[in-house]
């Protein structure tokens, strides 16, 4: 395995607000409350931290103007109607913005506050929206139309989903889903699970008229291990990663299975460039290495295993022009990695706590996610680095994000999948 020189990780500045805040906004715009104070803190590693206050009122005479006075050594600022910065000059940090979801996808069996279901992974493709549940359970959704952003101080949209169906697919916790286009009449989802198993599942959008139904044409077996990740290659071959350190290709429509590589280690997360129509995936494997592979080849060739210097792996993304590799870790550290120069561009931390997902945005922005609730994302564009935090629930942990275009939609501990806009 190739050694790699690691730089030190930069420590990136961490800020918190209150998760409602919009809506305090609102309230206080609307006259429904004079005015209200939210709590914002920030963070810095070795430094103490600031635990300050925002108070909000209405302008003294522009009345359709709020004002918002910093307490405690924290200032916020509203720059658009989902975006704030923040401020405090006391830990040196300048500018953390806050990007607020513009709607949020909540089916209230599952989104109920006091009882809320984990949704580890989740899918969106042509209008559909697939979640699962820790107890093997897969819903399906049609995505409502997003509405006109309504009020000079909106709250994000949240829309009370009733699924098209629901089933129980797996035995145990579903690790990944995969809606594939192009099969026909209807798109398939491929879900995997801890029960070792890969389901192929028509979704029934061309069904109108009769009772939906979610039932696997095809099982695939043959991880020993649960199945960690899936990447579909083309539009008939899908490729699984497992805990049993082997990544298998299939014919989806066969179900048999083309190829296999063994691993040194267990394969924990799967991705590939999506404009890359070369068949270049790459995978991270459990002790933080990286390892590419043809998904498209029938009889395997070794491959080259790197060294990232991430510690246990949790999550990785693939740059849209295959350059670059993002890699998420158990210790809470980002690894940037150059694919053609073989190194180690960059590493962030910011906390301890497992990165569980990331994906790389337009303007080769990074997202993360992890166990901390606090998503963000990093741009890299000009000077220094530029942190926008996702404003997620109260205490709740990011589990699976996905990026479309200009949005990111990310589902967590709450049983919902927030939209944002970037």
């Amino acid at each position: 395995m190739s050694q790699l020189a690691v730089p030190p990780p930069v420590t990136l500045p961490t800020a918190t607000i209150q998760d409602n805040f919009t809506t305090v906004l609102s309230e206080v715009h609307a006259g429904i409350i004079p005015s209200e104070s939210i709590w914002l803190s920030c963070y810095k590693d070795g430094e103490p931290s600031v635990h300050g206050k925002v108070a909000i009122s209405l302008h003294e005479q522009d009345r359709d103007r709020i004002e918002l006075t910093g307490v405690g050594g924290v200032e916020l600022t509203r720059t658009s109607q989902f975006r704030y910065t923040a401020r405090c000059s006391r830990l040196g940090i300048d500018s953390v913005e806050f990007i607020s979801p513009t709607e949020v996808y909540a089916d209230p069996s599952h989104s109920d506050e006091r009882h809320p279901r984990q949704i580890p992974s989740f899918a969106v493709s042509d209008g559909l929206l697939a979640t699962a549940l820790l107890d093997g359970t897969v819903s399906i959704y049609d995505l409502p139309r997003s509405p006109p952003v309504a009020g000079r101080y909106p709250v994000p949209t949240t829309h009370a989903m009733q699924p098209i169906v629901s089933t129980k697919l797996h035995k145990s916790v579903i690790n990944a889903l995969e809606i594939i286009s192009g099969t026909s009449p209807d798109p398939i989802l491929a879900s995997a699970g801890s029960d070792f198993i890969i389901h192929l599942t028509p979704l029934p959008v061309s069904s109108a008229g009769t009772s939906p139904a979610l039932t696997p044409l095809l099982s695939l077996r043959g991880h020993t291990r649960p199945v960690t990740a899936l990447f579909p290659c083309t539009n008939d071959a899908l490729l699984s990663a497992g805990k049993d350190g082997s990544l298998r290709t299939w014919d989806i429509r066969s179900g048999a299975q083309k190829a296999m590589w063994a691993m040194e280690k267990p394969a924990v997360a799967l991705a590939a460039s999506a404009g890359d129509r070369s068949g270049i995936a790459w995978v991270a494997l459990a002790d933080g290495s990286v390892q590419s592979l043809d998904a498209r080849e029938s009889t395997p060739t070794p491959t080259t295993k790197l060294a990232t210097g991430a510690a246990a792996a949790r999550a990785i993304a693939v740059s849209g022009d295959g350059r670059e590799i993002a890699l998420g870790g158990a210790d809470g550290t980002a690894v940037l990695f150059d694919v053609r120069g073989g190194a180690v561009r960059q590493r962030w931390r910011r906390g301890g706590a497992p990165i569980e997902c990331v994906s790389f945005a337009p303007g080769g922005r990074v997202v993360i996610g992890g166990e901390d609730g606090l998503p963000h994302v990093i741009d890299r564009a000009g000077t220094g680095l530029h942190v926008s935090e996702l404003v997620f629930g109260n205490i709740e942990a990011a589990r699976a994000l996905r990026v479309s275009e200009k949005f990111i939609y990310i589902s967590g501990d709450g049983g919902v999948v927030r939209k944002y806009e970037l």
